[in-house]
C-alpha cells in the first residue's frame, strides 16, 4: 500500500487546531489516519519560545476517496491559515515501509512541568528524571497531546491542586492526558467523560498504556434519566474534590449554568482552561456572579487557566 503524506508547520498553539482538522477529516478505525505531530525535542514550559511543530496526516492512495479528502484538508488548512500562522502544506508520496517509519519518527518526548509525556514505543528508551512523572500516550490519538497551551496550563495547574486520595472529574477527557496526570498525582477516584466516543476509547487505551486500566472510570452515559447532567455519572449523584474543565469559554459557562459547581465536595476546586485571554474578563464575571473565587491564575501566550474555589451551593440542581 502507498500513502500520501500531508504536513504543515505550526507553533504549539496552532498545532492543536490542525490536529483536530486532520482527525475530523481523516480519522480511520484502524488508527492509520488522524494526525501525528513532530515536536523539536523537549520543550520546557515557561520559556518564551514555542517548540518546532510539524503536524502530519496520511491518506491511503488506494482509497477512492483520498482525492476528495485531500481537497477538504487543503481547504481546511487555507481557512486555518487565516486564523493562525501556518506554513505552506507539503504533500509527498510514501511507500508502506516509509510510512511506518515516519509515523514513529514524528513523535518526541515532551516535558511539561514535572510531567514527561512519552510516545508509547519510546517508553523503554526514555527514563524520567528524578521527580518527573511519566505519561505514556499513543500518538495515534492526537487530541490532547500536550502541545496546546491550554493543556499545558492544566498540567501545571493540577500540580499542587490534586493530591493523594482525592476524587477528580475530567470533563471533556479527550486523550485522557489529564486523567492520567491526576492518577500520577495520587488521585484515587478519577471519572472521565467526553461527548466523542473516539475520545473515550482513547482515554481507555492510554490508561491501559500507563498501567491504569481500573484507575480511570470512563463514562459513556449519564444514566437512564436523560435529565441528569453528565457528571451525575451512571445515574448516581457524586461529588469531586477537583473538577477539570479544559474546554472553550462558552461551554464552561454553560456547564456552570447547569450547576457543575454543585458537584464540588466541600473545599473543592475547579481548574478551568481553554480560556483565551480576551474572554477572561467574561469568565471571571460569570464566576463572581455565582459566588466562585479565583485563587490562582496561570497564563501562556494568549491562553489562561483559572483555579476556582467556592463552598456556596448554586440553586437549581438537587
Amino acid at each position: 500500500m502507498n500513502w500520501i503524506e500531508i504536513s504543515v508547520a505550526a507553533d504549539g498553539e496552532a498545532a492543536e487546531a490542525v490536529s483536530e482538522l486532520f482527525n475530523r477529516l481523516n480519522a480511520r478505525p484502524d488508527g492509520q489516519g488522524g494526525a501525528v505531530t513532530e515536536v523539536g525535542g523537549f520543550d520546557p514550559v515557561g520559556e518564551d519560545h514555542h517548540p518546532t511543530v510539524v503536524v502530519k496526516t496520511y491518506l491511503s492512495s488506494d482509497d477512492p476517496a483520498a482525492g476528495e479528502t485531500q481537497r477538504q484538508i487543503e481547504e481546511g488548512l487555507w481557512f486555518l491559515g487565516r486564523l493562525y500562522p501556518l506554513g505552506e502544506p507539503h504533500v509527498r508520496a510514501l511507500k508502506d515501509e516509509d510510512w511506518a517509519n515516519t509515523w514513529k519518527a514524528s513523535y518526541k518526548p515532551l516535558r511539561v512541568g514535572r510531567f514527561l509525556i512519552i510516545p508509547s514505543w519510546e517508553r523503554e528508551t526514555v527514563t524520567p528524571s528524578p521527580g518527573e512523572m511519566p505519561i505514556i500516550l499513543d500518538p495515534g490519538m492526537a487530541f490532547g497531546t500536550g502541545l496546546h497551551p491550554s493543556t499545558q496550563l492544566c498540567l501545571l495547574g493540577m500540580d499542587g491542586v490534586i493530591g493523594p486520595g482525592q476524587r477528580v472529574l475530567d470533563a471533556g477527557c479527550g486523550s485522557g492526558i489529564l486523567s492520567i496526570a491526576a492518577a500520577r498525582l495520587g488521585a484515587t477516584q478519577i471519572d472521565g467523560f467526553d461527548i466523542d466516543p473516539i475520545a473515550m476509547a482513547a482515554t481507555k487505551e492510554n490508561a491501559t498504556l500507563n498501567d491504569l486500566p481500573t484507575a480511570i472510570n470512563v463514562v459513556t452515559s449519564a444514566g437512564p434519566d436523560d435529565r441528569l447532567p453528565f457528571w451525575a455519572l451512571d445515574g448516581v449523584r457524586r461529588t469531586w474534590d477537583v473538577i477539570l474543565v479544559n474546554i472553550l469559554p462558552h461551554i464552561i459557562t454553560a456547564l456552570l449554568d447547569q450547576g457543575l459547581a454543585n458537584y464540588l465536595a466541600p473545599g473543592g476546586r475547579m481548574l478551568l482552561a481553554g480560556i483565551i485571554e480576551e474572554r477572561e474578563a467574561d469568565v471571571r464575571s460569570y464566576l463572581d456572579g455565582r459566588g466562585l473565587t479565583v485563587t490562582r491564575r496561570l497564563a501562556q501566550g494568549d491562553w489562561v487557566s483559572l483555579t476556582v474555589q467556592g463552598d456556596q451551593v448554586i440553586p437549581g440542581i438537587n
